[in-house]
């Protein structure tokens, strides 16, 4: 089929079923920046830095995530660039962590990591090719005009790694910061303002984004295109989806192709910046969060990053953050900051109720390897998944997405077909629990999904609240399977 390059014509194509049956990826950060493994400690998290950028506030390069050093050490007297002249001298440029990362790169194990993603339960993985520094991991074709021909890694990291993900049954999608390069520019993002800036590089970067993304999907015909940090002005986004469409029958794009539209002329950009500042700062002051833009291009999933919607949205969306604060590996932190194996149970079962797909990441260090902190808590997940992912994998959000105890534990909801599954999020079972606000159809079993399979449980209802003797047990979760009978309480799921 030849899809036209248009919002409507694009919109008209569903959701690849896959995407919504998937529920867990992999995001894969690994580059130059894996080499320093450097950011901050007091930087904050994820949602402190936007609040300070979108509030016109000097971030002063700190930022938690340990993928944006480069532009850290462009900022004078910043933490990363005190770091690196102390580890590294004044005569040591971002470029040279190549050759330490290229040796590593040559010798890593990539089928090691696709064994490893596969065991988490993840049903795909999503590999950065090129983040903001600009240094791509597959032996593009494509030269960059700022930068000397030869920069670019020596191993196909990605051609490599799509073929040992696609060996263990699993999809690829790849990422790529389209609108943004540092190569193209040599000032650090400080500001919100400057965040613009760096998005409107020009005529000249925009032909280079689209060429790399086009001999992405030529190449690797990935499941997934996860466009980052906008999308160049100068060029139409969706003459970029039609081709990759046409490409690939069940692929699936991100949201993050919004365009910043700047005025040509030095002076108009100028005042047009200084007008955006002003009146930031003044929603800043008033309380006021800066205003969401509304999309003007066709996208299939909506990206949440670090937080997840509150209710469950009637489109495709995925939450996306790391194990930790930063998405690349970061020394700094230790086990103490990472997600729990309990706790990203949980977050895996919350996602899911809302209709959403988990996208964890996983950021090795600069020698190849996946840390045990974040090997641990995914192990965790992987096993937990070998008994209960029925309540999770190829499942939809049922009438309602929550419920609690009456001490106050969370039950969570899904379903698949007339079967609904309640996820109790406690790390024991008393031996009777009880379900508020759920009403079953008398005769309805209730089981109890173990590793022996599943174990029926005796039930009563009792006013609008659900009575079950459970046995006592530990886990991250506790997932009950419900089939109910003709008649009112369970009987219909939500409508996809």
């Amino acid at each position: 089929m030849t899809h036209l390059p248009d919002r409507a014509s694009l919109g008209a194509r569903p959701i690849p079923g896959w995407y919504q049956d998937a529920k867990l990826g992999i995001f894969l950060h690994w580059g130059l920046y894996s080499v320093p493994a450097f950011a901050d400690p007091a930087a904050g998290d994820f949602t402190s830095f936007m609040r300070d950028l979108t509030a016109m506030k000097d971030t002063r390069g700190n930022i938690p995530y340990a993928e944006w050093y480069l532009n850290a050490l462009r900022v004078p007297g910043s933490p990363t660039a005190r770091h690196h002249r102390a580890t590294y001298g004044d005569d040591f440029p971002y470029t040279r962590f190549r050759d330490r990362f290229d040796t590593v790169a040559a010798e890593t194990d990539l089928g090691d990591w696709a064994r490893f993603f596969a065991g988490t339960g993840a049903q795909y993985v999503v590999m950065v090719t090129r983040h903001l520094d600009g240094y791509p991991l597959w032996p593009t074709k494509v030269p960059n005009p700022r930068m000397p021909a030869d920069y670019r890694v020596r191993r196909d990291l990605v051609g490599d790694l799509t073929s040992a993900v696609r060996a263990q049954g699993l999809r690829m999608g790849l990422y790529y910061a389209g609108g943004i390069d540092w190569t193209f520019t040599d000032r650090p993002i400080r500001t919100m303002t400057d965040l613009m800036e760096h998005q409107a590089l020009g005529e000249e970067y925009a032909r280079y984004a689209t060429a790399q993304w086009r001999e992405l999907i030529d190449a690797y015909q990935p499941s997934i295109l996860w466009n980052d940090m906008g999308w160049p002005a100068e060029q139409d986004p969706h003459e970029l989806f039609a081709h990759y469409y046409d490409s690939v029958a069940e692929g699936v794009v991100n949201d993050r192709w919004t365009q910043v539209k700047m005025p040509r002329n030095r002076l108009a950009r100028r005042l047009y910046l200084r007008f955006i500042a002003t009146t930031l700062k003044l929603l800043a002051r008033g309380g006021r969060q800066l205003p969401t833009p509304v999309p003007t291009f066709h996208y299939d999933v909506q990206t949440h990053e670090y937080s997840s919607p509150e209710t469950a949205l009637p489109h495709a969306w995925e939450l996306t953050r790391g194990l930790g604060t930063s998405f690349g590996y970061n020394a700094q932190e230790s086990a103490a900051d990472m997600l729990t194996g309990t706790a990203l149970v949980r977050l895996l079962v919350d996602v899911v109720s809302k209709g959403g797909n988990l996208l964890i990441n996983v950021g090795p260090d600069g020698h190849g390897r996946i840390p045990e902190m974040q090997q641990q808590p995914l192990r965790e997940l992987g096993a937990w998944l070998e008994t209960n992912g029925q309540a999770i994998f190829a499942t939809r959000p049922w009438t309602r997405t929550r419920t609690a105890t009456p001490d106050g534990h969370p039950v969570h909801f899904t379903c698949k077909d007339t079967t609904v599954y309640a996820t109790v999020l406690a790390d024991g079972l008393p031996g009777t629990l009880v379900i508020r606000d759920l009403t079953l159809s008398p005769g309805t079993p209730v089981e109890l999904l173990g590793a022996d399979g599943r174990t029926e449980l005796a039930w009563t209802q009792r006013g609008t609240d659900v009575e079950i003797t459970a046995p006592q047990r530990r886990s991250p979760a506790h997932v009950l399977v419900m089939t109910p009978l003709p008649g009112p309480g369970l009987s219909r799921p939500a409508p996809e």
